[in-house]
């Protein structure tokens, strides 16, 4: 279970760093004194699949892996998310169960703000909403991207797109984070496959190709 601490983390920075961005400093203000900081081991539970919605996190280092557990029992993980991502709103807005299993992926540090809490800002705070709405649409409109993608696209151009967006080369539709320098992707080549809908023997393949391209 996620263990309540006090570390040495600035709760508003973090949050004008991250959803909040460009909100009025009482705002922030209000928002940070609302949420508690949580330390969290490599692999703890945060919230499984099916469960009911308990709050909204922050990450405010660490990274977080969300899965999904396939029919034979093999957990495929759809996104790494590192600070200062979030999580958490779409269950909040639905009334719906959480649609994936999120996992601390190493040593980790979230913000979390209960569910009664975060609905007090947003009723307070109506702008948080009109927030909310651009980032989920903007999201919406890569996911129809992606399908199309998955649909028409080879696997050589699909694979590329991914492991530039793993490695946060490029922004991703759940992670907006990236650097020049890139990052190692955090997972396997069965996990690519997984992701991909491919044997690990296909991503095998091709990765050789390109490693031996230069």
């Amino acid at each position: 279970m996620p263990n309540r601490v006090t570390p040495d983390i600035d709760k508003i920075a973090l949050l004008r760093s991250s959803w909040l961005a460009n909100f009025p400093d009482d705002v922030i203000a209000e928002a940070a004194a609302a949420g508690s900081l949580r330390t969290l081991k490599d692999g703890t539970l945060l919230h499984a699949r099916g469960a009911a919605c308990d709050g909204f996190y922050t990450i405010a280092s660490g990274s977080v892996r969300f899965s999904r557990t396939t029919a034979d029992g093999y957990a495929t993980t759809i996104a790494v998310l590192e600070a200062p991502n979030w999580f958490g709103e779409l269950s909040i807005f639905d009334g719906l169960p959480r649609t994936h299993d999120g996992r601390a992926s190493g040593p980790t540090v979230v913000l979390f703000h209960a569910k009664s809490d975060f609905k007090r800002l947003l009723a307070k705070h109506p702008m948080i909403y009109e927030r909310f709405a651009r980032m989920l649409s903007l999201r919406l409109r890569a996911t129809f991207d992606l399908v199309e993608e998955a649909a028409i696209a080879p696997l050589a151009q699909r694979l590329a797109r991914r492991l530039l967006e793993l490695a946060q080369f490029e922004p991703s539709a759940m992670n907006a984070a990236t650097t020049t320098r890139g990052r190692e992707v955090p997972l396997t080549q069965e996990e690519l496959g997984h992701l991909l809908g491919k044997s690990r023997q296909s991503i095998a393949k091709l990765l050789r190709t390109w490693e031996q391209a230069g």
